[in-house]
């Protein structure tokens, strides 16, 4: 058996960082597996009617899911060859990471995180679009950032899977790096306009339905799902760490690699379980209620509700009058409205 040389403390940093993302990944995967199968729970069975909407939620998560084990596996079995099969390769784990950065396996791996990365990003956005009542203006700039990013991280993997080329480092990482900060500052942008959004519909909704229903929509940790903000967080954490250029953003780069499709999986488990807005619900809660002024001279009379809607081609409301004075009436027509609404989530 060949002598292995103890590794130096230029080499132990890069090898712990690979280990520490290897090993949050880990974690992260059985909670993305958990989160996925319980979508897939929640939609099967149900009616229809329910299903509608959110089959095609479901089955973008089992693209992602695919992709991400596919990211996994190839990294495991990196780590495998390095510290256990070839672990006397010359030059110790090191040189072996060093002579396959542009391996097969890597460039595969990449290409799913890559894949994964713009599916995630895509959705964050399409969300984005629903929860802005379809106002296409509004996602008009993401968009084009979103574009930006896909082109860049496709370059960035063809340069990667060239030989001596590693994603982190070289030629890969002139096109890695603003990939990286497009992805970034676009979910800080798209995180920015939902969780902008989920206020205003929380002003709406705070006189039209009862705290418990408006809470489901409208929460923190509905907006820190839906605008994926612990995804925007680590990004920023990984630019930084990129710029620094240490071993520490190999272990981001696992860790954020995971929440491109961690973020969305969440996204879809809240549509499943029917506390996600749908383009139908948006629109529902869009709608406010006006009440007509009582009548003059303390006369008894009734207050009419009305509704107002800023898409005038959306559904509303139901219309209908509360009995003046009538606490019963009033909270049994708000009871109607939140039946309504809730229904069609």
């Amino acid at each position: 058996m060949a002598d292995v040389s103890p590794a130096t403390p230029i080499d132990l940093p890069l090898e712990r960082s690979l280990y520490v993302g290897n090993f949050f990944r880990a974690i992260l995967y059985g909670i993305e597996l958990c989160t996925f199968f319980a979508a897939v729970y929640c939609v099967w069975g149900r009616s229809s009617s329910y299903r509608k909407g959110r089959v095609l939620y479901v089955a973008y998560g089992g693209v992602l899911l695919m992709l991400v084990t596919i990211a996994v596996v190839t990294d495991g079995l990196w780590g495998q060859y390095m510290w256990i099969d070839r672990r006397n390769y010359p030059g110790g784990p090191l040189g072996f990471f060093v002579a396959t950065e542009s391996a097969w396996y890597n460039v595969f791996g990449s290409a799913a995180d890559a894949t994964a990365n713009i599916l995630g990003d895509g959705l964050l956005l399409y969300r984005c679009y629903v929860i802005w009542g379809s106002r296409w203006y509004i996602v008009l700039l993401p968009t084009l950032i979103y574009i930006a990013s896909s082109v860049l991280v496709i370059i960035t993997i063809v340069e990667s899977a060239l030989p001596n080329s590693f994603l982190l480092h070289g030629k890969p990482a002139n096109f890695g790096v603003p990939w990286v900060a497009l992805s970034v500052s676009l979910n800080i942008l798209v995180t920015t306009l939902i969780c902008a959004r989920l206020l205003h519909m929380r002003a709406i909704t705070r006189g039209l339905l009862p705290p418990e229903s408006a809470r489901m929509y409208t929460s923190v940790a509905a907006m820190l799902i839906e605008s994926a903000a612990p995804f925007s967080i680590l990004g920023i954490g990984l630019v930084v760490t990129e710029a620094q250029g240490g071993p520490l953003a190999i272990a981001f780069s696992y860790v954020w690699g995971m929440f491109c499709s961690l973020s969305p999986q969440m996204i879809i488990l809240r549509v499943a379980m029917g506390h996600g807005l749908l383009k139908e619900t948006v629109e529902q809660i869009s709608t406010g209620i006006v009440f007509a002024e009582p009548p003059q001279g303390g006369e008894k009379g009734s207050n009419e509700v009305q509704t107002t809607s800023d898409n005038s081609e959306g559904p509303t409301l139901r219309s209908g009058t509360f009995a003046q004075g009538s606490d019963s009436s009033i909270k049994k027509q708000r009871s109607t409205i939140t039946t309504d609404l809730v229904s069609i989530v």
